[in-house]
């Protein structure tokens, strides 16, 4: 007696797909909300300034390869004191004062400040101070508002 077999073959087809990207870092927050809290208008007339106030923006999850972070500052310039931004509130004669936390150092409209990629978190800060500045003798009380974007490139 004998017994043969047959051997069948079956075709598979696997597909594999994806999309590989340059993922920029993450932004922490889009949107900040910095307070200035209340202040005096008799502390900040002809051409003082309010105390400053630190905050940073924060960017994570940044891609391995990526060293430094550029973030561009736009906002419009007061017209009075133009290295300052405007004050879109109802207080006259006030506009805000950017600068970097270390140094305090103005930052106007079109600046850029380069920081670097930390390369064991692979996250970046980058501390900023707000301040109200008077100036001459016109100042009238109100709100004070004021909006800056921030455009980021790697490298």
């Amino acid at each position: 007696m004998s017994c043969s077999l047959t051997a069948f073959g079956l075709t598979a087809n696997i597909k594999v797909h994806g999309v590989v990207i340059a993922a920029p870092c993450e932004v922490e927050k889009n949107n900040y909300l910095i307070d200035l809290k209340k202040i005096n208008i008799w502390n900040i007339k002809d051409t003082q300034k309010s105390p400053w106030v630190d905050f940073s923006v924060k960017l994570k999850n940044c891609p391995v390869g990526t060293t430094k972070a550029v973030m561009k500052i736009s906002g419009t310039p007061d017209s009075t004191v133009t290295e300052h931004f405007i004050n879109n509130g109802t207080a006259k004669n006030v506009a805000l004062n950017l600068a970097n936390t270390a140094n305090k150092t103005t930052i106007k409209n079109g600046d850029t400040i380069t920081a670097n990629v930390n390369t064991q978190t692979r996250n970046v800060e980058i501390p900023l101070s707000a301040r109200v500045s008077g100036y001459g003798s016109g100042m009238v009380a109100g709100s004070f508002k004021s909006h800056l974007e921030f455009t980021f490139t790697y490298q």
